[in-house]
């Protein structure tokens, strides 16, 4: 079953190749997109399966072994992690195929599509720092190549600014990874982790650690380099939007858990003051910019990196129970964020407009729609009973227990800002009295995909204790990198044995 860590990889990849190869034929294009999808989050659900039941897969590509070749690893965070981006994924794909023009789906978008899930679940699978670099260069040429799909000029301008910023933070990735493997002489994880622990000196890592730092926030929208995404999210295709807000940040997020909980945790309390700072502020930008605006996908992008400031909080605390309610959050932002593009872009295509100032009273004409953005506004604003309220609440303890009361009070002061803004976005949009403009048709795989994330937050809620329990063992894992590292190394010792 080794090999099954692969699968999430070469599903999308081997998806992207068939749709470019049937040249201009919609029908099969859609069909094995759709299938190439589905087929992607059932090898996820069985990748984790198999993790919990079996503990950490290691697959090691071709002969080469661990330190020098290239290996993938599914723990329970990375497995678990390739299970929501597939699921978010999949929907957001459904919702692409009412979505997308026609010419669009029979020129490029479905290979790109693929190509950038292909990336996110490789970033998330990789065991070195080298290949982590890769599968980030994958996922943002085909996310540049998304957010300019249609070739308007503001997507076009809002693309400029997106790939000029991850160009900068790509030439500083690879200065990083020059110096660490100058140093170290290795871009394995686990070997990585060993060499570092055993280490009198630490030379230049520390300084190492911040520029891994500083590349991984830009991709998680960390203040100060945040000022790319309201532009790339709100400019989008509304289905890319939805997997850039709910998916695509979080590999940034993922990725500074990863490398401090295996890689870098000697020098942990040197960058932990850093990322406090640096979370609260992009807390306060993006609850700034959100009640700034009148464009709904706008206010939605900026809402996203002020929730991205919450989950970079807690990663800054750090302890078992900030750790938790982190992986809570992003589980809840996930499926909340990309819910809540979806169901705006339905209101868009019905109306023809994103301003919410010229819409109004929808809720009699869209209920279904209504109702789907207003589970998606209190899951993420912190309503009981969802589930998103219990992931801001013991985040918030976890800052007070550790003696963090000022983030405490400001993270729970930008909580009732977040549930005001999207409240009164809700109002604006299906309360109050509208034009009474017939509204467009929209397709009802459109409908279908926002009401299945919405179902999802239900049942989360629902069964919040396995799920606390599930992402309880994630955290027990990444306190424990020994096991991560016991578990490369022992598959580089079957490998020997077996030639």
């Amino acid at each position: 079953m080794k090999a099954l860590v692969t699968f999430p990889i070469l599903i999308p990849l081997a998806t992207a190749i068939i749709t470019i190869f049937l040249g201009r034929s919609l029908r099969g294009k859609v069909v094995v997109s759709l299938v190439g999808g589905g087929a992607s989050f059932a090898s996820a659900l069985l990748l984790l399966r198999t993790v919990w039941s079996q503990g950490t897969v290691v697959h090691v590509m071709g002969s080469w072994s661990p330190p020098f070749g290239i290996i993938l690893v599914a723990d329970l965070l990375s497995s678990g992690m390739v299970l929501l981006s597939s699921g978010v994924a999949l929907v957001a794909l459904c919702y692409s195929v009412g979505y997308v023009e026609e010419e669009g789906q029979r020129l490029a978008y479905h290979p790109l599509f693929h190509l950038l899930m292909m990336g996110i679940y490789g970033a998330f699978l990789t065991g070195d720092i080298f290949n982590l670099f890769v599968f980030f260069e994958i996922l943002l040429i085909s996310s540049y190549a998304l957010v300019a799909f249609a070739g308007e000029d503001y997507q076009l301008e809002a693309t400029l600014k997106y790939a000029t910023i991850n160009l900068i933070a790509s030439a500083v990735f690879l200065l990083a990874v020059g110096g660490l493997y100058g140093t170290m002489g290795s871009l394995n994880m686990a070997d990585l982790s060993l060499k570092i622990g055993q280490l009198q000196d630490p030379g230049p890592l520390p300084t190492i650690f911040l520029l891994f730092i500083a590349v991984f926030g830009v991709k998680a929208s960390m203040f100060p380099f945040y000022f790319w995404l309201p532009d790339a999210h709100s400019s989008a295709p509304t289905p890319i939007s939805a997997i850039l807000s709910g998916v695509l940040i979080k590999v940034g997020a993922y990725s500074i858990l990863r490398i401090s909980s295996v890689i870098f945790v000697p020098f942990r309390p040197d960058v932990q003051g850093w990322i406090l700072a640096l979370a609260a502020i992009t807390m306060v930008v993006g609850a700034c910019g959100a009640l700034a605006q009148s464009d709904v996908k706008r206010l939605l992008a900026y809402s996203s990196v002020g929730q991205m400031g919450y989950i970079l909080l807690g990663v800054g605390i750090g302890t078992p129970l900030a750790l938790v309610s982190t992986l809570l959050f992003i589980v809840n932002h996930a499926l909340a964020k990309a819910m809540l593009f979806l169901t705006a872009g339905i209101v868009i295509e019905a109306t023809g407009t994103r301003e919410m100032g010229n819409m109004g009273g929808l809720g009699r004409q869209m209920p279904w729609t209504a109702g789907a953005f207003l589970v998606g506004t209190m899951a993420i604003g912190g309503v009981p009973p969802l589930f998103g309220f219990f992931a801001k609440f013991l985040l918030i303890k976890s800052a007070i227990e550790a003696g963090y009361g000022f983030l405490a009070a400001l993270a729970a002061v930008l909580a009732i800002v977040t549930l005001w803004y999207l409240f009164a976005a809700w109002q604006q949009v299906f309360w109050r009295e509208g034009s009474g403009h017939a509204l467009h048709a929209v397709p009802r795989l459109m409908k279908g995909s926002g009401l299945v994330l919405a179902g999802l937050i239900l049942i989360g809620t629902i069964f919040l204790n396995p799920l606390v329990d599930f992402l309880s063992a994630v955290e027990a894992q990444l306190r424990q990198p020994g096991v991560y590292v016991t578990a490369v190394f022992r598959e580089v010792t079957r490998g020997s044995a077996l030639h």
